[in-house]
């Protein structure tokens, strides 16, 4: 991209080979790993790539994105810094060396960098974090979501607001890392249309155990030619879920027996739950808790009550049945899109007690 050789050769100067590497002090890459920023000295750099000094050892061909700039603070001048996505080329006895990738004749690529450029502006990161996991999060959906970036644009510019944006960048990330770092776009790709709608309803969410289900509906929705729009009422689903709803949800899609039909459907016994102790670990008010489970029931995600019964206010216990699109939606929300059965009786006891642990837990 001009205006990237540009800075380049601007900080090459007075070098007459531009392609010559020039060995550089305290100049530093920083990278987003899958839970931190990591910094990392480069030893020299030219207009084709650069030789970083680290311990890590990547495959050759890996695809990673480093924003450049001197060492220290961010560099609030966008002249003083550069953001790329480079190739490893090989492995030396101190680090790596880099080859960067400039998209020459991608238009494509060129409005994901330009909305990337648009969305920094608007938002004026003001630490080193937020600017490089922005940054990665965005070379994310340029890789994995063709022909998005004109919708993705519009919602940058009309609808983000300042606490979407990096609610947003959250539940990318995560998608990202469920997929496996560097290896999304071999998975195949996300329909705009999917990815803008977990975007937008899913950035609405500070919590983060839920935007981790945001994440997992995000890979789930993964296609082979990203055409696929089936989670699209799932999206509309999850977005209908309050906190303490979910939290229910999540405990009663865990702790609920499965069974596997003659057929090969897998359903959901019904589940004895004790409201003091329900109510307790979802963070509830007992006032409350009829009408989060009644609210689970009308989005069709439990079995309704029978009328016939007690209401839970005159009564220690209830017992409640996820239904078969509960059971679906909890799956895809760990990033699952295969069949019912393989999510929950394939290894899957792992999963469940993460579920347990981590979901419906008070924060």
């Amino acid at each position: 991209m001009p205006g990237r050789v540009g800075w380049l050769e601007k900080f090459l100067k007075p070098e007459a080979d531009r392609a010559e590497r020039r060995r550089v002090e305290q100049f530093a890459s920083y990278r987003w790993n899958g839970s931190a920023v990591t910094e990392e000295m480069v030893r020299d750099i030219s207009s084709s790539g650069v030789y970083l000094l680290t311990r890590e050892r990547w495959q050759p061909g890996t695809v990673l994105v480093l924003t450049l700039q001197r060492k220290g603070p961010l560099e609030h001048d966008p002249t003083r810094r550069i953001t790329t996505q480079v190739k490893v080329m090989r492995a030396g006895s101190e680090g790596v060396g880099l080859s960067f990738l400039w998209s020459k004749d991608d238009p494509e690529s060129h409005r994901w960098e330009s909305l990337l450029e648009s969305l920094i502006g608007q938002t004026k990161p003001t630490e080193m974090q937020s600017l490089v996991k922005m940054v990665e999060a965005f070379a994310f959906l340029g890789r994995i979501c063709a022909g998005g970036s004109e919708e993705i644009g519009e919602w940058v510019g009309t609808r983000a607001s300042s606490h979407k944006v990096p609610n947003a960048v959250s539940i990318v990330l995560k998608a990202e890392r469920q997929l496996g770092h560097g290896l999304a776009s071999d998975r195949g790709r996300i329909n705009p249309l999917l990815a803008l709608g977990i975007l937008e309803v899913g950035s609405g969410t500070d919590e983060d155990w839920l935007q981790n289900y945001w994440a997992g509906l995000f890979a789930a929705s993964m296609s082979r030619n990203g055409a696929d729009t089936t989670n699209l009422k799932f999206i509309e689903l999850l977005g209908l879920l309050r906190s303490i709803p979910a939290r229910i949800f999540t405990v009663v899609c865990t702790r609920a027996n499965k069974v596997i039909s003659d057929s090969g459907l897998v359903s959901a016994e019904p589940l004895a739950c004790d409201l003091e102790e329900l109510v307790t670990t979802v963070g509830s008010r007992g006032a409350q808790i009829e009408q989060d489970i009644a609210s689970l029931a009308s989005l069709q995600l439990i079995e309704p009550r029978s009328s016939k019964g007690p209401t839970l206010l005159k009564s220690s216990h209830t017992y409640i049945t996820p239904t078969s699109l509960g059971l679906q939606l909890f799956a895809l929300c760990y990033g699952h899109c295969g069949s019912l059965r393989d999510f929950y009786f394939s290894g899957s006891a792992a999963v469940r007690e993460q579920a347990h642990a981590e979901g419906p837990a008070r924060r």
